[in-house]
């Protein structure tokens, strides 16, 4: 068994190039990340100043895939940068025309995944995310970004970001003290990832998520303190995306949310959460786990 504690404060401060491959790829980053949530239709906007991190970036574009009222639609490069620092204010106006909708279109609960794609000075093309590699493209002028970049906050990546909008839950509602229990475990190297039933304190961080502080694999001997985030969307409650448990054997051990909303209530004094623990999966003969948290309010 190979587990490797890893420091969060240690990875948002440290930019190593054999690590991160920063400095040799194309890379647009935020000064300051946008909103990546909003209350209301109109107050939806991107702004903010864009750097071209290595000074070599000749060209960035900005694509989105957006559910709207349940319908999956997508704007291929509809927002074009050229040179750095940029300054960048995308109205829902514009994201609307984008996708051939009009803003009236747009209502709470929708949500927008923006990928960003850069242009080295050779030519080269860095996706966001994995490209589309084939036998019938010259693949040595393609390139990605490395999945930390996106996900480390600190990096105030513009090649993959996303928006949501909430509606805003009462700030009275869904925090304090919970019991939690869950429908089944998740055994890795001989202990359950989270010892359970235990009492869990729900804070609001923001108008649509609430976080709480858990162990991973403390049958181990780890004392991980790691942050869960619930993401409340319009009536329908999941795992945050990325919930990472600052373990690893080699890529990293963390949760994200299943994609599918539970339905919650005004009535905050139970309600349920499904995510995918290992959801990598990271370490040689585990699978990823779907698991449903249950909160029952003490």
């Amino acid at each position: 068994m190979v587990l490797v504690l890893v420091s969060c404060t240690d990875q948002s401060t440290f930019r190593n190039p054999a690590i991160h491959e920063l400095e040799n790829g194309a890379f647009v980053e935020w000064e300051t990340l946008p909103a990546s949530s909003y209350d209301s239709v109109e107050g939806f906007a991107i702004a903010g100043r864009l750097h071209d991190a290595n000074g070599n970036t000749s060209a960035y574009t900005l694509s989105v895939e957006a559910t709207i009222s349940g319908v999956n639609m997508t704007a291929e490069d509809f927002y074009e940068v050229s040179s750095f620092p940029a300054e960048v204010n995308i109205t829902v106006d514009d994201v609307a025309a984008a996708l051939g909708i009009t803003e009236a279109d747009i209502s709470m609960g929708d949500f927008f995944q923006f990928y960003g794609k850069a242009t080295r000075n050779d030519g080269t093309v860095f996706y966001g995310t994995d490209p589309d590699y084939g036998t019938d493209k010259d693949n040595t002028s393609i390139g990605y970004t490395q999945a930390n970049l996106n996900l480390n906050a600190s990096y105030t990546s513009a090649m993959d970001f996303n928006a949501i909008l909430a509606c805003p839950l009462p700030s009275n509602k869904f925090v304090g003290s919970y019991t939690l229990t869950a429908d089944t475990q998740n055994v890795m190297y001989g202990a359950p990832t989270f010892d359970l039933p235990v009492e869990v304190v729900l804070e609001e961080t923001s108008v649509y998520q609430r976080t709480f502080i858990i162990d991973y694999l403390p049958g181990l001997g780890f004392d991980t303190d790691d942050e869960f985030t619930l993401d409340f969307i319009c009536g329908g409650v999941d795992a945050n995306a990325y919930i990472p448990f600052g373990l690893s054997c080699g890529g990293g051990l963390y949760a994200t949310g299943d994609g599918v909303g539970t339905p919650y209530t005004d009535d905050d004094s139970t309600f349920s959460v499904s995510f995918i623990d290992n959801a990598l999966p990271d370490c040689t003969g585990y699978s990823p786990v779907p698991i449903t948290f249950t909160f029952t309010k003490k």
